[in-house]
């Protein structure tokens, strides 16, 4: 397995990860944008895994993966890189967890939601040089509660839980959510 550069250092690896972040293009679906209300050029967020998806458009196929039965998004067919990166960083930081994607978002404000086809927790981190912009988590719908993601992984079951970005001011917010959505299979 390649070695990516991960210390073991909480701001080390935030500073290598947001650089690693800022080389990707963000091309939000329509769909996400108008569902959350994002202005187009204002962020993006993008789906780095697996879905059932075929097609993005009749000109456009996405490659199949035999053993997972799902399309690669487009990001993951031409960054597959990525998902070394992306669990060498969870082998430092929350090693034990199983995820099968990865949310990508860059100055991207996600509104009060619950995510439909997430299973279990998921580990939420954020970077940048920006001020604000923390996660609120509601509990059973009377405790609220704010994180932020810089600190520490946020570990949280967003399919339970309505959960939203506050707004932030100055400089660029990175976020990225490690996620599963697939069942475990009968052995």
């Amino acid at each position: 397995m390649a070695n990516y550069g991960f210390t073991g250092d909480w701001e080390i690896d935030l500073e290598i990860l947001t650089d690693i972040l800022a080389t990707i293009e963000y091309k939000t679906p329509t769909s996400r944008m108008e569902k959350f209300n994002i202005p187009k050029k204002i962020g993006g967020s993008i789906l780095y895994g697996w879905t059932w998806r075929g097609y993005m458009s009749p000109t456009k196929n996405r490659e199949y993966d035999e053993e997972k039965k799902r399309y690669k998004t487009t990001i993951m067919t031409q960054r597959p890189e990525l998902w070394g990166i992306f669990c060498e960083f969870r082998d430092w930081w929350f090693p034990d967890f199983k995820f099968t994607g990865v949310q990508l978002n860059k100055n991207y404000r996600i509104l009060p939601h619950r995510d439909g086809a997430n299973i279990g927790t998921s580990y939420l981190v954020s970077m940048g040089d920006y001020k604000g912009g923390g996660k609120v988590i509601v509990d059973r719908g009377y405790k609220m509660d704010m994180y932020d993601g810089r600190k520490a992984p946020i570990c949280f079951n967003g399919s339970k839980f309505y959960h939203w970005t506050e707004n932030w001011t100055e400089g660029d917010r990175y976020s990225i959510v490690f996620f599963n959505d697939e069942k475990e299979k009968d052995p």
